[in-house]
């Protein structure tokens, strides 16, 4: 079997080659390898045999001789070349397989004979003392059994990150992304499962065209290991495994009343055909759950379950027994799927309009349900979930209506969890088909059209959204007028689109109506459009008013999707504050709801800003750090402008933090970040001192007139302080560099922005000190080294202190001990390495990837002269806090 199915197993093939290893070095070791069908055991038996450094050899068990003594060990004996009876005590079983250096590797170990499996299992209890190998792969109920005392390797389920590699490996460019996507979603993690379905679809459902089936075909082998474990479960596991099944996500005590009893639910764990979750069950993955319940369909278990539970569920089960007629549950359902909705309890409208799509016996009305039921999902942050239920409704969709719905739910789902460049088209589909049909979920498809744009950084599309969007307002002014909250829509997208074109006194005035309208029209993504009016305004306050209004009313409505969105501008106009500490809060949690929404274009924004936080601090390691991970999981290839723009920007503050100004200018004036027009103004205050320091002077005046143009429209004190920063940076006289500095201080102080000030204090300072003025410089410098202290900008406080030491100032050094030498990202890291956990789940806890954790390590290492992550340990116990 291709190695490519090994992806997302580095530990236990580790685990194996140190078996290998002791093998030859003259010892032995053995190993018991489990996991559910599917996990990969039979190929990390397949690994050893081929890396072994000896004679390896591999037997699988065979059904048929289980009832023949000896027969596996036979078997085994005859693949190694050893002469002997079959029928061997333990102690000559464990002198034959050690006369010379053997890897031993059974595979399907519970298929041996109880003879063969007891002998195998006393001589690798034994193995450490001879030059042999044993390594089997078993299930649970075998390892605990004849196995019971070698150590154990159990399989876990493979990383998302891992399952895309596989499909890569295996299918190459074959499968749409979407696909591929939805695919990792139904496999859970189960490698087997993944590679069968991706094998079997044909080239229109691989590319998209035709949805994916839901069931594996009848010969895969992912599909046959489970009829086979369901044929030798016993009766009650069979059922507790078909119930669930059934009904997945059944609380336990309803899986207990439906079956009577849940003794067997260890057994259906072990057999892999239940996972238990706190006290809920639920199939292994979507595809299992399709595969067993085409191998039994039994109304028996939707009666039980009639009966274990009650109201509408109890109904739907009757309905799906076929012991009564569906009408009346299927409108009861959807009147309940509509109170939740209105509510908040997405995740409930989600369940019933599901549940009575699966009722309904018109195809367009079914798919109309599905397709609400995804809407639902969206908004409750399961964006894979929401992507299945669309691509199930898309063969009955009948009308219009309908298949604009499928192309708004898509399309939002592309751009929260894909392509943004590709939803634009389904989004712009999604207007077309609901203009006249439903506008209020038109006007919902161009908002989403454009944040589409926006994250691709696409701006030219922009303003054809925006085109779209006047000419929509006309039609529904000639139709009566607009509907409330519309109004504020429109003024956003033109007035953006006008930002983005350049057009700085035609945006001003549509952004200020966004925030004269945003008022009337308080829901979470009209407050999000509006923290963007502000914040392009330069009134970070406002923005951080509205982003955190946007997020308390996403979470009393349930609309979990809304959060990380808002939590984006929250976080910017943190920075803009230089709040950077409440910045780094609202991206990490921005980053943590992202991930667990399945919005990994959003989470990716958040780890760009995460990048721009410890830049603008001045630490350059922790912004290459944050830096890896955001372009690590996908900047370039899935198109996104917007993050790709962050980071650009966190790039330019990193080196001229760093003092490398040529750098600065190089990152800050790539076409990556010249796509973005907001960031590049932004930007601009950085350019223009990189550019000074280089002797660029004239190219700092050219990008100095577009950020003085839109400071003055704006008239933003925050942006009118930096342009007076830059006017004194390249002020030529001297009485002119301390009019523009005394401005920019003053502004500073009136807009509450102290790490900038800080900044332009020692800007001024170093030009004063340059200028044999040192008690000026000492009293600006003073300040700013304080600021700087007190708001954790370590980078830049240390250019303050040297700056004081320069003029004269002895300022404090602490001899910090060594672990107070890392940046904050490696001092986490070994917090957390103190606390015992793996690189997996430090990965977890930091929001970054355990090859980013690996990273830390080996730096950490070198950095301290250490070898190993118990020196780190014992260092961390002896070093004070």
């Amino acid at each position: 079997m291709s190695d490519a199915v090994l992806h997302g197993r580095d530990r236990e093939t580790a685990a194996l080659r140190d078996v290998l290893d002791r093998v030859r070095g003259g010892a032995g070791g053995a190993l018991v390898i489990t996991g559910a069908a599917g996990s990969g055991r039979s190929a990390l038996l397949e690994l050893v045999r081929a890396e072994s450094p000896c004679r390896a050899v591999r037997i699988g068990g065979v059904r048929a001789e289980r009832e023949i003594p000896f027969a596996g060990l036979d078997r085994l004996l005859r693949a190694a070349g050893l002469a002997g009876p079959p029928a061997l005590g333990g102690d000559r079983l464990v002198a034959l397989l050690g006369a010379r250096p053997l890897v031993c590797c059974v595979d399907d170990a519970a298929e041996l004979d109880a003879a063969s499996l007891d002998a195998l299992g006393f001589a690798a209890r034994r193995a450490a003392g001879g030059p042999f190998a044993l390594l089997f792969a078993a299930d649970p109920e075998t390892a605990d059994g004849p196995l019971a005392g070698v150590p154990g390797l159990p399989l876990g389920a493979v990383d998302e990150q891992a399952c895309h590699r596989l499909l890569a490996d295996r299918c190459g460019h074959r499968l749409d992304p979407v696909v591929a996507a939805e695919l990792v979603a139904r496999a859970g993690g189960n490698p087997l499962a993944l590679v069968d379905a991706a094998t079997a679809l044909t080239a229109g459902q691989a590319a998209g065209l035709v949805p994916v089936p839901p069931l594996l075909p009848a010969r895969s082998r992912y599909r046959r290991a489970l009829r086979r474990a369901l044929a030798d479960a016993g009766p009650r596991a069979r059922l507790l495994a078909l119930t669930t099944a059934a009904e997945p996500g059944v609380d336990l005590d309803v899986l207990a009343a439906a079956c009577d009893g849940l003794d067997e639910l260890d057994a259906a764990e072990r057999a892999g055909l239940v996972v238990v979750t706190g006290d809920r069950a639920h199939p292994p993955n979507a595809l299992a759950r399709a595969c067993l319940r085409a191998a039994a369909p039994d109304p028996e278990v939707h009666r039980r379950l009639a009966r274990a539970t009650t109201g509408l569920r109890a109904e739907w089960h009757r309905v799906r027994a076929g012991d009564r007629p569906a009408e009346g549950v299927t409108e009861a359902l959807v009147r309940t799927a509509e109170r939740a909705r209105r509510t908040g309890r997405h995740a409930v409208a989600a369940e019933a309009a599901g549940r009575a799509a699966a009722l309904s016996t018109d195809p367009d009305v079914a798919a109309g349900l599905l397709l609400t039921a995804g809407r639902d999902a969206l908004l409750d942050g399961r964006a894979g979930r929401a992507r299945s239920l669309a691509r199930r409704a898309r063969p009955l969709i009948g009308s219009a209506r309908t298949r604009g719905l499928a192309d708004l739910v898509l399309g939002e789902a592309e751009l929260l969890d894909g392509m943004p460049a590709a939803a634009h088209h389904q989004l712009h589909g999604a207007l077309d088909r609901l203009l006249d049909t439903d506008r209020e979920l038109a006007l919902h498809a161009l908002v989403l059209a454009g944040e589409a744009s926006c994250v691709a950084g696409d701006y030219a599309r922009y303003a054809e959204y925006a085109e779209d969007g006047a000419r929509l307002r006309r039609r529904l002014a000639a139709d009566g007028g607009e509907p409330p909250g519309t109004a504020l829509v429109f003024e956003h997208l033109g007035g953006m689109a006008a930002l983005f074109q350049g057009r700085h006194r035609q945006a001003v005035p549509a952004l200020r109506r966004v925030l004269a309208l945003v008022e009337r029209a308080a829901d979470p993504v009209r407050s999000i459009l509006a923290s963007q009016a502000a914040f392009a305004l330069g009134d970070p306050l406002r923005a951080h008013e509205l982003a955190h209004r946007a997020v308390v009313d996403a979470r009393a409505r349930g609309q979990i999707a809304r959060l990380p969105w808002a939590l984006v501008y929250l976080s910017l106009s943190a920075l803009l504050l230089d709040r950077y500490d409440d910045a780094e809060t609202s991206a990490l949690d921005g980053l943590r709801l992202a991930r667990a929404a399945g919005q990994r274009n959003c989470a990716i924004d958040h780890r760009a800003l995460l990048a721009l936080v410890a830049a603008l601090r001045g630490d350059r390691a922790e912004a290459w750090d944050r830096l890896a991970d955001a372009f690590g999981e996908g900047v370039a290839s899935r198109g996104l402008g917007r993050p790709g723009a962050f980071g650009l920007w966190a790039m330019g503050c990193a080196e001229l933090a760093a003092g490398r100004p040529a750098d600065a200018m190089r990152r800050l004036r790539t076409p990556g970040n010249g796509a973005n027009p907001v960031v590049r103004v932004l930007a601009t205050p950085h350019y223009v001192e990189a550019a000074v320091h280089c002797g660029e002077r004239d190219r700092a005046s050219r990008s100095l007139r577009v950020f003085d143009e839109w400071a003055s429209t704006t008239a933003s004190p925050a942006r009118l302080a930096l342009s007076h920063r830059c006017h004194g940076l390249l002020a030529e006289r001297a009485g002119d560099a301390d009019e523009r500095f005394h401005a920019a201080i003053e502004l500073h102080r009136t807009s509450s922005t102290p790490v900038e000030l800080a900044k332009t204090e020692l800007l001024y300072a170093t030009r004063l000190r340059r200028n044999r003025e040192p008690r000026r410089a000492r009293e600006l410098l003073d300040e700013a080294w304080t600021i700087f202290r007190e708001h954790g900008a370590r980078g830049w406080a240390a250019k303050a202190g040297a700056e004081l030491r320069a003029t004269g100032v002895s300022t404090p050094e602490p001899r910090a001990p060594r672990r107070l030498e890392l940046t904050p990202q490696q001092a986490a890291v070994c917090r957390l390495v103190a606390e015992g956990a793996t690189n997996r789940e430090i990965g977890e806890r930091l929001h970054i990837s355990h090859r980013t954790v690996d990273h830390h390590l080996r730096n950490i290492f070198t950095k301290l002269g250490l070898r190993s992550r118990v020196e780190l340990t014992a260092l961390l116990a002896d070093t004070p806090a």
